[in-house]
């Protein structure tokens, strides 16, 4: 039943789930990042201020790849989730996400 559900959803939105597995990565990439600063002993602030800017980057980029790309056909706006870009995303947030749309335009 929950394949139905899945399968629904993904027709629905007009979405392919497989293109969005990078995220999982992002979001494991992160956690990895967080538990490695934790046993160097870096504070708990600078950790957190990390982990919720890597989480709003790298579900910006997929905002901006659904909202832009599927529903708009915007091509322009299509950001690659790769590991560069979830790098920039995920340590530097919404600007990171905004430099990476500004790079696009440029390059």
């Amino acid at each position: 039943m929950s394949t139905d559900f899945a399968s629904a959803v993904s027709e629905t939105l007009n979405i392919q789930i497989s293109e969005y597995i990078p995220l999982i990565v992002v979001c494991a990439v992160l956690a990895l990042t967080f538990l490695f600063f934790k046993l160097l002993g870096v504070t708990s602030k600078i950790l957190w201020k990390i982990l919720i800017n890597g989480i709003i980057g790298a579900g910006m980029l997929c905002l901006f790849d659904i909202v832009f790309v599927t529903y708009l056909k915007m091509t322009f706006f299509k950001i690659p989730i790769t590991w560069a870009t979830s790098l920039v995303a995920g340590f530097l947030g919404i600007p990171g996400v905004l430099l990476l749309l500004l790079l696009q335009f440029i390059l």
